[in-house]
């Protein structure tokens, strides 16, 4: 049986990786949130799909026709970007809040901290499997040629989850000290949703001599690694792996520094 020390004590690597093997117990947490959220609904998680489904239908179809992009590419790029950074996006800003809503388990239970993150993780996993479903049948649809290529999705989707844990990490930390920061956070995202190549293509802006836009934005690079291999069938540019790896340990020593300074006042703040 392992056991931890108060909710006091710092995190260790070590703490992170028994937290991780704690896995029926956070996955529990993450699929009670889920149902929790629909609960006594009709459809239950099949909202998602249906909000989902509606909105890339509506944008797609009208921002296709506005931007003169034929459909069948147009509408599984949307999809992808769409999905894709709405996990960045739950990371960034709901993910304030993982400590938050756990305080009563912190308080009660002898469980590492740790938990509580890899908890927050699985309602944005389980969303962007369902939006995964929808770029299937939308290529599906549209008949798009799919090869095994596509495979490299897989590490890609494995170094894009650690990312936005690392983002989780962060926030989760901060957000339980400062309050305000899901709101700084939301209207930050709102901002870099607009200047991120998610419903317009990098084409458009190379047209336009806007390439810096995407070029200078790391977001951008994290959306092209799901994205490039199921749409193209081949392992993403390596500009993409280069900068998503840089960008992966930035994010790793900025989530450690912030679990070292801050992980032990949690308890006290919450």
């Amino acid at each position: 049986m392992i056991t931890y020390n108060s909710a006091s004590s710092r995190p260790t690597f070590g703490e992170f990786v028994s937290a991780l093997k704690l896995w029926r117990v956070w996955l529990h947490m993450g699929l009670q949130d889920v149902k929790s959220r629909f609960r006594s609904s009709f459809l239950g998680p099949g909202w998602i799909l249906v909000n989902l489904a509606a909105i890339i239908g509506a944008i797609g179809m009208i921002y296709g026709r506005l931007f003169h992009q034929p459909m069948n590419e147009f509408l599984p790029f949307l999809t992808l970007g769409l999905v894709t950074w709405a996990f960045i996006g739950s990371s960034l800003t709901e993910g304030c809040n993982a400590f938050i809503v756990a305080e009563g388990y912190i308080k009660q239970f002898p469980f590492p901290k740790t938990i509580y993150l890899y908890r927050a993780m699985v309602p944005y996993i389980i969303v962007f499997a369902i939006g995964l479903g929808v770029f299937f049948v939308c290529a599906a649809i549209y008949q798009r040629p799919m090869g095994w290529g596509a495979l490299w999705v897989l590490p890609c989707f494995v170094l894009f989850l650690i990312v936005n844990f690392f983002h989780l990490v962060i926030v989760a930390h901060i957000g339980a000290r400062f309050r305000d920061l899901p709101h700084l956070l939301g209207s930050a995202i709102q901002i870099a949703f607009y200047l991120t190549p998610v419903m317009f293509t990098v084409a458009m802006l190379k047209d336009r001599g806007l390439a810096f836009v995407y070029m200078v934005n790391p977001l951008y690079y994290l959306l092209e690694l799901i994205r490039y291999p199921l749409l193209n069938s081949e392992a993403p540019p390596a500009e993409v792996i280069y900068v998503s790896i840089g960008y992966c340990v930035a994010a790793g020593l900025v989530a450690s520094l912030i679990v070292k300074k801050m992980s032990h006042r949690i308890v006290y703040v919450l």
